[in-house]
């Protein structure tokens, strides 16, 4: 099935979905790592103390066959598993979002899925297929993994490693590099790790 618009767009409107959802944890805040930005001693030095917990995140883009359609299909990649495989080696939890939307612009009212793939283990791409009914709410879902609830989440993120500073702005720079099984190459657009830079989420526990 096409896709209509990327996972960026996704990000967007699944990001602030997911702060509401993990908001029993602690303050959190979305971070796409920059080098010498988050790990800067200013950084440290306003952080000096304090303890977190760390979620890799990818958003994923909803399919129709036409528009308005009321059947949605999904995929998680099998690059993203290994990034989860690596990620849970770390201690850290890596979810999946999306949206079920059959328009770019009712992302917002529509019901999303949440899949905590941290202990999957699959060779191959996963699809998954969503009947909806018109309200943009979940009828039936069909695929191998189920999608998570709220309560399971903010559990399995609750019993995560907890983190000093150091230890977030490490995981967030290496765990790209420790995922990408792709060849070295000159080009970074070619690189899976730049394909497939996962969105963070740093909580800081109360």
């Amino acid at each position: 099935m096409p896709s209509f618009y990327s996972e960026r767009t996704a990000e967007y409107t699944l990001t602030p979905k997911f702060l509401t959802l993990i908001e029993p944890l602690g303050d959190a805040v979305p971070i796409y790592f920059s080098a010498r930005r988050e790990d800067t001693h200013v950084a440290f030095e306003s952080l000096h103390g304090e303890s977190f917990h760390l979620v890799a995140f990818f958003a994923r883009r909803p399919k129709i066959n036409a528009a308005e359609s009321l059947i949605i299909e999904g995929k998680i990649n099998q690059r993203l598993f290994r990034v989860a495989k690596c990620a849970s080696e770390l201690g850290i939890q890596t979810l999946c979002g999306i949206s079920l939307t059959n328009n770019i612009f009712k992302q917002s009212l529509a019901e999303s899925l949440w899949f905590d793939i941290s202990q999957v283990k699959l060779e191959d791409d996963l699809r998954f297929i969503c009947e909806i009914n018109k309200e943009l709410k979940l009828n039936k879902f069909h695929g191998q993994i189920q999608p998570t609830n709220h309560s399971t989440i903010i559990s399995s993120i609750a019993n995560s490693r907890v983190l000093d500073w150091a230890e977030v702005t490490s995981i967030m720079r290496e765990l790209p590099k420790l995922a990408d099984d792709s060849p070295p190459s000159h080009f970074m657009f070619l690189s899976q790790t730049w394909r497939f830079r996962p969105l963070y989420f740093v909580i800081r526990r109360k």
